[in-house]
């Protein structure tokens, strides 16, 4: 009997103890962080000023229960905005906010951010706010100091700076306002074929093309939450589908990034209160659905109170076409077409070509490695250091002056077709074998500018008029057609080089630059070149003689 009491009796403890335990978690605890900004600390408002008050409210009970709400907030403060949530009344000066949160037993907890507005004749001073949560109440005093007179100014838009990277440093290699699309065309068989499966452009998708930043002025210091959502327009201000914000990868979620419904980028993002303000957004792309133009960016700031903001800048948009794949393409098979038909002529040139004719064109191809390779090699980035973009009218007088001189110097020494081509062997096997440049563009380069100079001299006429012109001056009309045709074989060969560049290296090069490339070291110096060599061939003519 002693032994069943004693059990008895701690029993009876055990369930008095539990009992306790349960009406304790049965309390409600509460909070509110008023003024809130945003995890900074402030210790007073301004007037005209924006703040918010944090609400928080846990629930440790095992059983459900109601609690209603209520926010009493000063004289000279009221809601910003709808609250939709929330029932608000006003009696006489105060604003009060009212609403009933069904607790989940177990655990549980809520809060709620709410924007309020100081009145911008409120008067400095400490006022006092009341919250109330079941039969709890908690008096909350809060600070008003004197305006600063940026109070009533407005945030605005600075401006949209692109392109950036993912340090927010700008992208000097890339214009201001250009947007440069990757090439995805492949990915699909890429990844097929080193085993990724096609599933792979899913997460290739969802990789940011750049990065955006949009400026912000906030003279108040406003603190606040907002979205930020960013739009592409034609011309005629339009939306156009191209840019998207990546859905969930989940497949029970819109079934991969590629299946969003957002046709524009958006962020959920805070103003911090800094007078100055970058919100960097990452710019994701569909290729697939944009085309290479100009178009309008516009930015839309909102915070779900007042009107949005927008700002638009122009946007260019530069997408790797089929046109460097087809001039490529072309200039290889070209190549590779010359290069078959040499081999079957090249008995028959040698034949012809004397053995003295042949140590002269190794002679000058030697000349030529030692006088534009070397040079251009050596001192390109020197030049490209002193003068940037613009390295190219130093190096070209190397690269199209001085060769040219001696290739037109060469072919009024030797007129014979496949003089240029053998010099040009020379020229490269040299610049292979002294610093190492060989690559598909070099090989297209040297091929390219060989054939085209053979074609052009040879279908002008010019091998067969110099073979009969004995000691007779060359007339200036037969000086312009070897200038010009020594000239559009460096155009075209230069041109082809720059969309060779784009097409295997992704180096893209602006409209304005390739046009002085051309204009500059493909023509200009080109016929300055042939124009002096032609008088540079005629003294080594009468020098040399047969």
């Amino acid at each position: 009997m002693t032994i069943k009491k004693a059990l008895t009796g701690v029993m009876a403890v055990l369930l008095v103890m539990l009992t306790i335990t349960g009406q304790a978690q049965e309390g409600v605890s509460f909070s509110c962080q008023f003024p809130y900004y945003l995890g900074k600390v402030r210790d007073s408002v301004i007037p005209g000023g924006q703040t918010a008050a944090l609400f928080s409210i846990e629930h440790r009970g095992l059983s459900d229960t109601t609690v209603t709400v209520t926010i009493s907030l000063p004289p000279g403060f009221s809601p910003a905005g709808s609250q939709e949530n929330w029932e608000v009344t006003k009696q006489a000066d105060r604003y009060s906010l009212t609403r009933d949160m069904l607790l989940p037993g177990g655990y549980s907890q809520w809060y709620d951010l709410l924007s309020l507005q100081v009145a911008a004749d409120l008067p400095p001073g400490r006022y006092t706010a009341a919250v109330t949560a079941g039969d709890n109440t908690q008096q909350i005093p809060v600070t008003v100091g004197a305006g600063t007179g940026d109070a009533a100014v407005p945030v605005t838009l600075a401006g949209m700076v692109l392109p950036l990277d993912k340090d927010g440093k700008t992208d000097d290699r890339v214009g201001r306002n250009v947007l440069v699309l990757r090439d995805r065309q492949w990915d699909y068989y890429k990844n097929l074929f080193i085993g990724k499966g096609a599933s792979n452009q899913e997460i290739e998708a969802i990789h940011p093309v750049t990065h955006l930043g949009v400026d912000i002025v906030n003279p108040a210091g406003v603190q606040k939450l907002v979205i930020v959502t960013v739009h592409l327009l034609d011309a005629g201000h339009q939306p156009v589908s191209g840019l998207f914000t990546p859905g969930a990868t989940n497949e029970d979620v819109d079934g991969g990034a590629l299946d969003g419904h957002k046709e524009y980028l958006e962020m959920f993002t805070a103003l911090n209160g800094d007078s100055r303000q970058r919100l960097q957004l990452p710019v994701y792309a569909d290729e697939r659905n944009l085309t290479g133009g100009d178009y309008i960016l516009r930015a839309e700031l909102s915070d779900g109170v007042k009107a949005p903001l927008l700002y638009e800048v122009p946007l260019t948009i530069i997408k790797k076409d089929n046109k460097a794949l087809i001039v490529v393409s072309s200039a290889a098979l070209a190549v590779l077409t010359g290069l078959l038909l040499s081999l079957k002529r090249l008995r028959r040139v040698l034949a012809v070509l004397k053995t003295r004719w042949l140590v002269t064109i190794a002679l000058f191809g030697a000349a030529a490695f030692a006088v534009v390779n070397v040079p251009s090699t050596l001192l390109n980035d020197f030049f490209h250091i002193l003068l940037g973009p613009f390295g190219f009218l130093i190096t070209g007088l190397f690269s199209s002056i001085f060769l040219y001189m001696m290739v037109v110097a060469l072919v009024i020494l030797i007129p014979q077709p496949g003089v240029v081509a053998l010099m040009t062997v020379v020229r490269m096997l040299l610049g292979m074998l002294a610093f190492g440049q060989i690559s598909p563009i070099g090989l297209l380069s040297y091929g390219l500018h060989a054939l085209l100079l053979e074609l052009l001299i040879y279908g002008s006429g010019m091998y067969g008029w110099l073979q009969q012109r004995e000691d007779n001056p060359i007339p200036w009309d037969k000086i312009a057609l070897l200038a010009v045709s020594c000239a559009v074989a460096d155009t075209i060969a230069a041109y082809v080089s720059l969309q060779a560049m784009a097409f295997l290296y992704r180096m893209y090069y602006a409209a304005w630059y390739i046009a002085l490339v051309l204009l500059f070291n493909g023509f200009i110096y080109t016929i300055i070149g042939a124009a002096c060599g032609t008088a540079l061939g005629k003294r080594l003519a009468r020098v040399g003689g047969d």
